[in-house]
């Protein structure tokens, strides 16, 4: 029997199934642009992506983005004498399903609405929902209080005080961007605070205009995908004045090392990270073999990296050990990256999760000697060949549901991808050589200029601090910890070394006596709670 291998099924369903909506006329000029699937299926998924995210948000404003969006789906749409509240929002969409319920992702350069309708009511639906959320938002003064009041919860309290790891990858975020339109989260309290109805409808009359907005649409029937683009004309039409467009700006260079550690009560372990700007994304020739080489060093929540293995698995220290060379959001919650959130400015980052205070010095030091290894060695042969197969596996989980096929084709209007990232992944794939591989870690990555993020107990953090800046030998566990045997003879212990295990031990101590090379005037202690008050870190 002529076994068919499953990526090269998938492959062959995404060209058939995935195109542009090339066969359509150009759309005029001020009008949406359109990408749309080939999929019969009965349930169409539309999205409709604002080129406008965080990153636009006014200087002192910060949530201006956020909150419009949330406004336009709750904030009540529709004849103002018989508006679309939420509530009724949830009364209509209920018979349709959970999907049909509109959502939303803000990211810094984009806003990304979603929703997934049966193909037979989808008339209904631009009718009631889709045409007056996006033409005809009312800006319920009553429903902004609300989540604003939401939002500060969020930002005080879940975010600061009781998400370990995600706090520490966003201010890893914010200290890489310093003093840009991506150095908050999607709102601070200030801006919170500040933000006005006014506001909110000069934001919505800036940026959601239909020459900002790009639609997808899971099906290529031509009727519906009219409507629903004809539905977005009236876009963003108000009487409101419109803002001052916010430029986007590139991130800082990294001069040398520096630590920032968050200082958060009563945290019983310590999370790890550390990254530097990048000046590739996936529209740069060498993002592909950067791909394969992160691929093997680093692969997000996987066994298979060689981060994973040194620390977790031989070792284990923690839960897992990842690094990335683009923005990974949400990362603690999920496994694959979630699409509706590119950018144009990219970076690399090393995770480690949580791991117990007492180890907190080794493995800062050992990241950053693993990564300086990794730029100083690159990869064999073998350990090209071997990422390259794991990257055409990982194909098959970005390329699993209409969904991220349609999330993928919006992310590819916004790098000006054409073939798209899906459509070319495996071909992409396939064409790296290991001296590309080579080449482009010598040429992106390092070690020397970074900074970093600890975040740990408000008691522990000054003597994190002091240890770092003492350029010490700082050790993590002890050969008992590896199941190693020890004697005592003569008054000293003589440890019983099997030899499995014997170069587990001397990169323990390479690791322990690498200096960091760190003063304590580059070593800054926040506590959690001043966190994201403002766009600039306290």
């Amino acid at each position: 029997m002529c076994k068919i291998h499953p990526i090269a099924v998938v492959r062959w369903l995404f060209v058939l199934s995935v195109t542009l909506a090339l066969g359509t006329p150009p759309a005029p000029a001020q009008s949406v642009r359109v990408v749309t699937l080939d999929s019969p299926a009965p349930l169409v998924v539309v999205k409709v992506m604002v080129r406008a995210g965080s990153a636009h948000d006014s200087a002192g404003l910060e949530g201006l983005a956020y909150l419009t969006a949330r406004m336009l789906i709750e904030g009540s749409f529709g004849d103002p004498k018989n508006p679309v509240t939420k509530e009724r929002l949830a009364e209509i969409t209920r018979p349709w399903g959970q999907g049909a319920t509109p959502t939303v992702q803000v990211g810094k350069e984009t806003t990304t609405f979603s929703m997934t309708v049966p193909r037979e009511v989808l008339p209904r639906y631009i009718a009631q929902i889709f045409r007056p959320m996006f033409t005809q938002p009312l800006f319920d003064a009553r429903e902004l209080d609300r989540l604003r009041a939401e939002t500060l919860t969020t930002l005080r309290s879940n975010l600061r005080l009781e998400q370990i790891e995600l706090v520490g990858l966003v201010t890893l975020d914010n200290v890489l961007h310093a003093g840009t339109g991506y150095a908050h989260p999607v709102a601070t309290e200030r801006g919170a605070e500040a933000i006005s109805r006014e506001a909110l409808l000069q934001f919505y009359a800036t940026y959601y205009r239909p020459e900002h907005l790009v639609l997808g649409v899971s099906t290529r029937e031509e009727a519906l995908v009219a409507s629903l683009r004809d539905a977005l004309a009236g876009a963003g039409a108000s009487t409101a004045p419109p803002l001052e467009r916010r430029p986007v700006e590139p991130p800082p260079a990294v001069q040398g090392r520096e630590v920032v550690i968050v200082a958060l009560p009563n945290a019983i372990s310590t999370g790890l990270h550390a990254g530097f700007p990048l000046s590739i994304n996936r529209s740069h020739p060498d993002y592909w073999p950067l791909y394969v080489a992160n691929v093997w060093f680093g692969t997000h929540r996987d066994s298979f990296s060689y981060l994973y293995d040194q620390i977790r698995a031989l070792r284990g220290y923690n839960y897992g050990d990842y690094s990335y060379i683009e923005h990974f959001e949400n990362r603690p919650f999920a496994l694959f990256p979630p699409t509706g959130y590119p950018r144009r400015y990219q970076y690399f980052s090393i995770w480690i999760r949580p791991v117990q205070h007492d180890y907190a010095v080794h493995l800062l030091k050992a990241l950053t000697w693993e990564l300086e290894h990794f730029v100083r060695t690159g990869l064999s042969e073998e350990q090209c060949a071997l990422a390259k197969n794991k990257a055409r596996v990982l194909y098959l989980s970005l390329a699993e549901t209409t969904e991220r096929l349609l999330g993928y084709r919006l992310e590819d209007e916004f790098y000006g991808l054409h073939p798209g990232y899906l459509e070319s992944y495996l071909d992409r794939i396939d064409a790296v050589s290991c001296a590309q591989v080579n080449a482009a870690i010598k040429k992106h990555l390092q070690a020397a200029n970074l900074k970093y993020v600890v975040v740990t107990d408000d008691e522990v953090a000054p003597r994190i601090a002091d240890a770092i800046a003492a350029n010490q030998p700082a050790w993590g566990k002890e050969p008992v910890e590896y199941q190693i045997e020890v004697r005592e003879e003569n008054g000293q212990k003589l440890y019983l070394v099997p030899e499995t295990k014997r170069a587990l031990l001397e990169r323990d101590a390479v690791w322990a006596h690498y200096w960091l090379d760190i003063p304590r005037n580059r070593i800054r202690i926040v506590p959690a709670e001043r966190l994201f008050v403002t766009a600039a870190l306290p």
